[in-house]
């Protein structure tokens, strides 16, 4: 196979990264919602384009941290 086998530990260990180099965010960075630390400024990261923090869609990043 051309390039070869990814073992599944190795794919894990790459996807730990908190930048992402292809510009699917803003700034390349990757935010988590428990390390963000307060409901305001996850929605300041919302309106930064950062929707993947609003998992369900409603337009509300990371409504556990109410």
């Amino acid at each position: 196979m051309p390039g070869g086998i990814t073992r599944p530990w190795e794919f894990r260990r790459g996807r730990r990264s908190g930048s992402i180099p292809d510009g699917t965010t803003p700034g390349g960075r990757r935010y988590r919602c428990k390390d963000i630390g307060s409901y305001a400024r996850a929605q300041e990261l919302l309106r930064q384009g950062h929707t993947y923090l609003d998992s369900n869609g409603d337009g509300e990043a990371c409504e556990s941290l109410r």
